[in-house]
């Protein structure tokens, strides 16, 4: 019997899990309310409905022998109906409720890393009204101001004054599953992304890239870059925190992706984490950097079954992602037959089609697309990102 996985969502993020998927020998099975849903053409089975119910999703596929796993792999709030689903059918390695809970909840993460003695910056958290605002008052500004449980950088704002907090938390809140908010002191240092794989209750592998963000207000990232440019004694620091925190969540196998910033002083401040594999092309990006291939080894953790996550090259990689800095409806794509002859290109995942809106890039689900680039030292990669981005142009029409 062909062995099938269950995949909530089917945006951009998750296309690299369908992909794999396939080369691995499985059947896919996309769940996802929207009809259009960029990977549906990719599975093998279409399920229209919501991952954050998983009721209907389980009277829809309960009785089903051929299920051997369910991932989540571009949506954290798709991870507690993956837990569910898991337990319902008695897969293997359910992630515990504190993953979920800490990959969904930004101020529990924050309340976790506070509690384990990590770096830490004021925040306050709740719903969008002035008592909020009084509280975010004491912080010291700048701030930020996210949804409590949304992704992508969705409804994120930076504000200078306490006078600013409360539209910018009204604008939150819009984003937000339940309303909430919570409001960050906004640190200064540079960012990074840790790529990690946890297997019995250890990190077994981490791969970090350095980010680059779009300037404030919304502070979005625009690429990663590996190697980044971390000591060796920075990245112990790094896995021993990433360690102590997956033994606090109880989290025993499976993915997990983290943003982080170092600030001025040398210190490590975790910022957001997920159990599951970064968006961005983040999986190809360590794959032809180190030779793990993290998409499957996710998959082989939600199928029980044992997972390769040795480094076998060190080499300079970027990702890089394509958007647009205006509104307008998208009239062509430019440039991809000659960019996909550059040796240095590994991915190129263009979502952008004629015909279809383009927003401004003030949060990720705007992305029009993202490439991947490999080669043997930094310069070369640099080099050959900025050739591929100079050959790929999206015009418009109507644009503001």
């Amino acid at each position: 019997m062909t062995r099938t996985l269950v995949i909530l969502g089917g945006a951009d993020g998750s296309l690299p899990t369908y992909r794999r998927a396939r080369e691995l020998g499985y059947r896919t099975i996309c769940v996802d309310r929207r009809p259009d849903a960029l990977a549906r053409p990719f599975a093998d089975e279409f399920v229209r409905l919501s991952i954050h119910d998983p009721g209907p999703i389980a009277h829809v596929l309960d009785g089903r022998a051929d299920i051997a796993g369910v991932l989540s792999p571009a949506s954290d709030t798709g991870l507690p109906a993956q837990r569910a689903l898991i337990r319902r059918w008695r897969l293997p390695e359910p992630p515990a409720a504190a993953v979920v809970r800490a990959s969904g909840a930004k101020s529990y993460f924050r309340a976790v890393c506070d509690r384990l003695g990590f770096a830490r910056h004021g925040y306050v958290a709740g719903a969008a009204d002035a008592e909020l605002s009084i509280r975010a008052a004491a912080l010291r500004f700048p701030v930020l101001v996210k949804p409590l449980d949304a992704q992508s950088s969705r409804g994120i704002r930076a504000c200078t004054d306490p006078s600013q907090v409360a539209a910018a938390a009204n604008r939150a809140g819009g984003h937000a599953s339940d309303g909430r908010v919570i409001v960050e002191e906004l640190l200064t240092g540079k960012h990074y992304s840790a790529e990690a794989f946890v297997d019995d209750g250890r990190i077994a592998f981490v791969g970090v890239s350095a980010r680059t963000l779009t300037p404030p207000p919304h502070f979005v990232t625009t690429a990663h870059r590996v190697p980044a440019d971390l000591d060796p004694a920075a990245l112990r620091e790094l896995t021993h925190l990433l360690d102590t925190l997956v033994a606090e969540l109880g989290y025993r196998r499976g993915p997990l992706t983290v943003d982080l910033l170092i600030d001025p002083a040398g210190r490590i401040h975790l910022i957001e984490m997920g159990a599951r594999v970064g968006g961005n092309g983040l999986g190809e990006l360590i794959r032809h950097a180190y030779g793990v291939d993290l998409i499957g080894a996710s998959i082989a953790a939600a199928t029980g079954r044992a997972a390769q996550v040795t480094r076998t090259c060190a080499r300079a990689a970027v990702a890089q992602i394509l958007f647009s800095e205006r509104a307008g409806t998208i009239t062509r794509v430019l440039g991809a037959d000659t960019a996909i002859t550059t040796p240095e290109l590994v991915e190129l995942t263009v979502f952008a089609r004629p015909g279809h809106p383009a927003l401004p890039y003030d949060n990720a689900a705007n992305k029009l697309g993202h490439f991947v680039i490999a080669a043997d030292s930094p310069r070369q990669a640099a080099a050959a990102a900025e050739r591929v981005g100079n050959l790929l142009r999206i015009e418009l029409s109507g644009a503001a």
